[in-house]
């Protein structure tokens, strides 16, 4: 199996929910939820987040996640997210030693996101070759949660020709509103954790 890296983009800066990211739900910061994906996942074999903000960094060590620490002119409102996992591959590779040929780009505002969706996109990246896999909503939207990219395609400066998709039907979240719908799928916070597992 190649190496497989994920790398969870959490800048500090969130404006219509502040403290996004590591704002409570059903008992954990939002982002806790989509580190115990990834390292449930049966393929990721590390898990780094990157972010400009301390406390973000802290939770997410505190979880077993390792850090990359981001400059923060790669942490405002119009830095593309790529660029934010070309600068963690480079600090992976800079720092680690490690050098993963697949990179998992995962949202950390996706509470409901879960390893074995990822892994479902793993698998079909390599069953069909695929250059990335990304996920998407009941109605064939992307909707950002998780994006699986082979390193040597990272720097391309061209559109994918060669995607897969994965149907995982989740609500991002951006505001309280958003917490209540996600709540609202579900009869309690045992009900959310039964359906990780």
């Amino acid at each position: 199996m190649k190496d497989i890296a994920a790398i969870i983009p959490a800048r500090g800066g969130s404006k219509r929910l502040a403290g996004k990211n590591i704002y409570p739900f059903f008992g954990k910061p939002l982002i806790v939820w989509s580190i115990e994906a990834c390292r449930r996942s049966r393929y990721i074999s590390n898990v780094f987040v990157s972010s400009d903000n301390a406390k973000i960094l802290k939770t997410a060590e505190e979880h077993g996640a390792r850090i990359i620490p981001r400059p923060a002119a790669l942490a405002d409102d119009v830095t593309p997210k790529i660029e934010a996992i070309r600068h963690g591959e480079k600090w992976i590779e800079d720092n680690t030693g490690l050098r993963p040929e697949i990179l998992v780009s995962v949202q950390a505002n996706s509470p409901e996101i879960q390893g074995r969706d990822m892994d479902a996109g793993i698998e079909m990246m390599l069953a069909h070759d695929r250059w990335e896999v990304f996920s998407i909503d009941r109605h064939g939207l992307m909707n950002g949660a998780f994006r699986i990219l082979r390193r040597d395609c990272l720097y391309n400066n061209f559109l994918s020709a060669h995607m897969g998709v994965i149907e995982a039907d989740y609500i991002d979240v951006h505001t309280r509103e958003d917490l209540e719908q996600i709540k609202a799928r579900y009869s309690g916070r045992d009900a959310f954790i039964r359906s990780r597992k």
